[in-house]
Parts: structure tokens; sequence; C-alpha cells
């Protein structure tokens, strides 16, 4: 069997013009938002960071630094480290690309299978989705899985096309490498794979091609069974993979990790975007109406990445984006197949119950934009350009980086619960010590006697409390004579010198 790749074209200017429209909202992102001079959005970018310098300076992932995700991110971000440098800029150009790269693939699916008024809407609804511009800019794994899902998905679609296997085997490539990010995509894997039987045996009962009809639905899963056992014995090594799955196993089973005031549940995060997900119902509908099986695929990602979110203890506010992705291209197919029959009303006949329908999609749009657009905007800095320097709120954070850069070249060894000042004044930690979380220490995962046993061994000069209290440190630091530093309210930072 001759495998002949998909052919290709030079981009067409319509092509180029809609590439340029993603690439602006990117650069609205970049102008507007502020994100240049922040020092830290969420405690995982730190992590996430530090993963990557430990890596960079030779430390190996699951060996030496403990790591409750998959590793794709941390290599990839490793890499860009190396070329571009260790700056939490760099690191947030990266997540840029991911989020360019699914409005764009959103567009493009939306252009090509539902015309060119979908993708305006989703263009604009991908912005206005709670915490997507923060989310675009922020070192976190969440939103780079959920590109590389859709670009699976995008893949897919064009194989339901033609029914050419190449891209059949890109969008398993895509879908392994998203699950290489962060496993919560692995709930895509069967969507994906009963969609290719039920689509081969639709086109077998139709053109009864033979047992070679099957070539492909068996590529596909042998090529994602392959990427996950390469991933496993080669990156991960398979006396870790316990890494991976008992933290968060245990952390559902956490008393801590309730909802709680301080853990909210997953709706919560979700109430901002229900008139979304009405719509991306009425974009199923609309999908089955028209038998554009594809988008299908779609809500049936929604309906059991919500069970998997609901069943997950704790909800986080970037969980939600799971769910919101898909919904927004099934929301834009809802409201643009409303706009067009609203405006073509007079030219073809419309029952009642439709013109309701229509101008209940319409609405729900511009109820969402109602709440959307002035906490989008709020979150926007419009005062060109974006490059003036560092924000208010943060003062703390900068006067200790500033106190820690006055210790960088007598300080061998940083222990700290809060990696991004690491990551920042490039100092090493004890690597298996670079992450320190909630889920690894509640869960055991991570015991005092662990904590003290490597601070007997590294000894570092540098010791900064910030998220959590360890009894360890201080019985650590208690004989020691490790003082103080700094003068902030929310953090304790001590400083020992190395004997001569």
């Amino acid at each position: 069997m001759r495998l002949r790749l998909p052919a290709l074209r030079l981009p067409t200017r319509q092509t180029m013009l809609w590439a340029a429209v993603s690439l602006g909202l990117a650069a609205v992102i970049v102008l507007f938002f502020p994100f240049r001079y922040r020092i830290e959005f969420d405690a995982d970018e730190g992590v996430n960071a530090i993963k990557a310098m430990m890596v960079l300076r030779g430390y190996r992932l699951y060996a030496d630094i403990w790591s409750d995700q998959p590793p794709l991110f941390t290599y990839l971000l490793a890499g860009w480290f190396r070329v571009f440098g260790l700056r939490a800029v760099v690191g947030r150009g990266l997540v840029l690309l991911f989020s360019t790269a699914l409005v764009s693939l959103g567009a493009s699916y939306l252009r090509r299978f539902w015309g060119g008024l979908a993708a305006v809407c989703a263009l604009g609804t991908f912005l206005l989705l709670p915490f997507f511009p923060r989310l675009s800019v922020s070192m976190m794994i969440g939103l780079p899985a959920i590109s590389l899902a859709f670009a699976s998905f995008y893949a897919l679609a064009r194989w339901h096309e033609g029914h050419r296997l190449p891209w059949l085997l890109i969008s398993a490539l895509l879908l392994g490498l998203s699950i290489l990010t962060k496993g919560f995509t692995f709930i895509l894997a069967p969507i994906w794979f009963l969609g290719i039987i039920l689509s081969v045996r639709g086109r077998e009962a139709r053109e009864k091609p033979g047992a070679k009809a099957w070539t492909g639905p068996a590529l596909w899963l042998g090529l994602l069974v392959l990427i996950g056992v390469t991933a496993a014995v080669g990156l991960v090594g398979v006396g870790n993979l316990d890494q991976l799955v008992d933290v968060h196993l245990q952390a559902g089973q956490t008393e801590a990790f309730e909802v709680s005031s301080t853990h909210p549940p997953l709706g919560y995060y979700l109430s901002e975007s229900m008139t979304l997900f009405l719509l991306a119902a009425a974009g199923a509908w609309t999908a089955v109406r028209r038998r554009s099986w594809t988008a299908l695929y779609l809500a049936a990602w929604i309906v059991v990445g919500y069970v998997l979110l609901a069943v997950n203890n704790p909800a986080w506010y970037h969980h939600q984006l799971l769910l919101t992705v898909p919904a927004t291209v099934l929301a834009s197919i809802a409201v643009a197949t409303s706009i067009r029959d609203l405006a073509g009303i007079r030219n073809r006949p419309s029952t009642p119950l439709g013109v309701v329908g229509n101008l209940a999609c319409v609405g729900l749009f511009l109820a969402f934009l109602s709440v959307r657009v002035p906490g989008t905007l709020d979150g926007l800095d419009v005062r060109l350009p974006n490059f003036r320097g560092p924000s208010p709120g943060e003062e703390a954070e900068r006067e200790l980086l500033g106190v820690m850069g006055n210790h960088v070249a007598e300080t061998h060894w940083l222990y700290t619960d809060r990696p991004m000042f690491a990551f920042l004044t490039q100092l090493p930690v004890p690597p298996n010590l670079a992450v320190i979380t909630s889920k690894r220490l509640l869960t055991g995962r991570l015991t005092e006697e662990e904590v003290l046993r490597t601070l007997e061994e590294y000894k570092p000069e540098m010791i900064l409390n910030a998220r959590f209290s360890l009894p360890a440190v201080q019985e650590y630091m208690r004989t020691r004579n490790y003082a103080r530093i700094d003068s902030t309210m929310k953090y304790r930072l001590y400083f020992r010198p190395t004997p001569p």
C-alpha cells in the first residue's frame, strides 16, 4: 500500500488574510494584556519553569525531579529556553504560540465546514473566554494540551472529507502529543476512535471496500499506543509511572481537597459560560440536522470532559478551558447559522418555531457578550505601549528578588516552596524538592522526613518560605544560624553564608 502525503500548496490570499486575523488577536494580548513584567500568574508557572531549568542543568525528570505531569511540555520548554534564554517572558511566548495556533485552527475548521461567518464569531469569542488571555501567556500545560488536541480534531475532520490516511495518522500523532502534555485529554481517544470506526463502517456499507478499509483505524490506534509506550518507557520510566497517577487518585480522596470556599466546585468556574454551553447544544443540534457529523466530536468532547472534571477533585480555574474551547466552536456554528437564517428569511420560508430558535441563539450570544466583554476589557491595559514596566501589586515580590539578587554569588543551593523565585534568580534547588505542591504534601508523596534529609544533604545557603510552613524546614534552620534578610509581610527569606 502506497502512502500518499497530502499535496503541499501555497496558501491562498484568503488563507493568509485569516491567518493575519488570528495573529492580530495574539497581538492584542501582547500589546494590551499586562504579562511582560508579571512575576507569576499561578504557582504552576514556577513549577513548570523550575522543572525545565533543572532539566537544562542535567537533572533527570522523574528520576531526580519529582513530577506528577506528563513530560512533553517540560522538555519542550527546556529546549525553548536553551534557544531563547531563561526568562519568564520567553516561556510565556511559547504558550502564546499554542494559543494562536488554537484560535487559528478553530477558525480554519469553521471556515472550511461552516463558512466565514462562523469563523468570525469564534475569533472574537475565544478572546472573551474566562481566563483565556491570562492562560495564553501563563507557563502552564492545560492550554498547550488543548491546542494539540484541537489540532488532532482538525486533522480528523480533514480525514472525514476524503478518508486520506495521512490525515488520520497526523490526528493520532497530535493526540498522542496532547496526552503527553497533560493527561486529561486522554478522554478524547475513545471518542475519536469510536467516530473513526463508525465512519469506516458506514463507508463499508456504501462502497464495500473490504478489509483494507480497516487499515486506517488499526494504524491510528497502533500509532497512539506506540507513542504512549515509547513515552512510558523512554521518557518517564516504568518505575516512575506512579508519579503520574497515584497523586491524582489520592487527591480526589483527600479531605483537604473537598469542595469548600477554598476549593469551589466546577460550576463556579463555568458560571459565566453557561450561555455559551446553551449555544453549543444548539450548534450540536444544527450539526445533526445538517448531517455534519464531525461537529459531534466536539459535543462528545464537552460531555465526557464535564464528567471527568465533575468527579475530579479539586477543580481549578484553568480546567474550564477543556470545556469552553469546544463549546466556542459549536456555539459559533449556532450563532452563524441563526444570523444567516434570519438574514435570508425573506427568500427562504421559515416556521415560527425556527424564527424563535434563531432569535434565541442571537439573544444568548448577546447575553454572553454583555457578561464577558466588560470583564475582558477590565483585564486589559489599553494604554499603549504595554512595555512600560512593572505593574503595581507585586512590590513585595520585587523587593524579595532584589534581596535574593544581592546574595546570588554566595548561594550554591536555594530551598523554596515558590520555585518561580529560584527560576528568576537562576539559583538551583535540590532536585527532589524542585516541585513542592499542596497535592504532593497532602497526599503524603513528600514527607517531612524526606524534606529534612534533603536539606541536610544539600545544605542550602538560602531558604525562602512562601507557601507552606513545613516543620522540617524550621527544625533544620533552628540550630544553624540562619538570619532573616527580607522585610516583607508575605514571605520569609533566610540566609546563611557558607563557612570559609
